[in-house]
């Protein structure tokens, strides 16, 4: 158990220097494994939610399987039987290994004023019946109060579930998992979950300013979520917020409806401390004047489709940079090639620090990565990433 411990600490050290932009003993391996885990392990996804042993066992393979230093998952990262509770509405388990959005355009154009008056109050008494069938079901109050618990309870078992696999991950196999919290930035949010795609758009053109001012409003209550449900930094650990609409906006259109709101929460992180895996989707070159100005060291940049060296060379004196190796030579590649194009990432990135070693996109299916070639890539970096 000692050595065990020693291992953690180490690893939380190793992932501690490199947030802050430093130089670790060697470039950590990071792992961004989702449900290709449960691939991996040889289950369905509707098998690991029904069976908690075999979930932990899925993530626990694959972290002991492969080379990590530290990891994103300890599970299945939607609480899919709370929403089945709830009637539905989020998602909903496909036969393949992903998890299937539902339909998002449940708020109206002219309701921004009134999210942005009270997001809280607004999203439980007008945009929850809208989305989840239970509140509109035609039964007794008594019934649908006691469905509702019922659905809550699953919530609470479900965050209990990740606790656990996160604790037996460190307390049997010294393994870190960095993830402390999950969040979303505003007009995100948004799109996801509240206008979709064409209609958020639509609006960003017709009344950014209402838009903008929603989103300033729901910053202010995602932050108060995320300070009660995790008060402190927890060393090693990052709160991952994936980024989805800026790679569609041109530099106005961000700068007006995205980055006040963007810019006003992670200088709430730097001040208390917080480290976020910021998952830059697709690519953010035209941003990058703006990504100048966010605060130093809060930010760890996962970047999709950038050029990773270019990422370093723009803002890896303000951030570090994660991600680099791609999914498409993990699956595609021979285990040669993959080995050389991690060569090439370790000469130009690891100089001064501040990189992480990881694929540039989340792995979800079976189809993301050869195991081989995965092995490979993260073996070479343990054996060849030392400063």
């Amino acid at each position: 158990m000692a050595d065990l411990q020693a291992l953690y600490n180490e690893r939380v050290e190793r992932m501690e220097k490199v947030y802050n932009r430093g130089i670790p003993d060697r470039v950590p391996v990071y792992s961004m494994v989702d449900n290709y885990a449960i691939h991996y392990a040889g289950y369905t996804l509707k098998e690991v939610i029904e069976d908690e042993e075999k979930q932990y066992r899925a993530y626990e393979k694959i972290m002991l399987d492969f080379f990590w230093d530290s990891t994103m998952y300890s599970g299945v990262t939607k609480a899919m039987k709370f929403f089945n509770k709830l009637g539905g509405g989020t998602f909903k388990v496909t036969d393949s290994l992903q998890v299937e959005g539902g339909a998002a355009e449940i708020m109206n154009a002219d309701e921004y004023k009134e999210l942005a008056k009270d997001p809280a109050k607004f999203m439980l008494n007008v945009l929850y019946p809208r989305k989840y069938g239970l509140f509109t079901e035609d039964i007794s109050f008594e019934e649908k109060y006691k469905r509702f618990a019922s659905a809550v309870d699953e919530l609470f078992a479900f965050l209990d579930l990740g606790k656990r696999n996160t604790q037996r991950l460190k307390d049997e196999h010294g393994i870190l998992v960095s993830r402390g919290a999950t969040m979303f930035m505003p007009l995100d949010i948004i799109l996801d979950f509240l206008r979709d795609f064409q209609g958020t758009m639509l609006d960003i053109r017709r009344r950014p300013q209402e838009v903008a001012e929603a989103c300033d409003a729901l910053a202010d209550y995602l932050l108060q979520m995320i300070e009660d449900s995790y008060p402190n930094h927890i060393p090693g650990h990052m709160i991952f917020i994936p980024l989805h609409v800026p790679q569609f906006l041109r530099p106005k259109a961000f700068e007006q409806v995205y980055w006040p709101s963007f810019k006003k929460i992670l200088d709430a992180f730097s001040k208390k401390g917080y480290k976020a895996l910021c998952y830059f989707e697709r690519n953010w070159e035209h941003l990058y004047d703006y990504l100048q100005e966010l605060p130093k060291n809060t930010v760890v940049g996962l970047f999709e489709d950038d050029d990773i060296r270019k990422a370093k060379k723009e803002l890896g004196h303000i951030m570090c940079i994660a991600g680099g190796m791609p999914v498409n030579k993990l699956m595609y590649g021979t285990k040669e090639e993959c080995v050389d194009y991690t060569k090439s990432l370790l000469d130009d990135m690891a100089p001064g620090g501040g990189y992480i070693f990881c694929s540039n996109v989340i792995l979800h299916n079976a189809k993301d990565a050869k195991p081989e070639n995965l092995r490979a890539v993260n073996e070479y970096v343990r054996d060849n990433g030392k400063y």
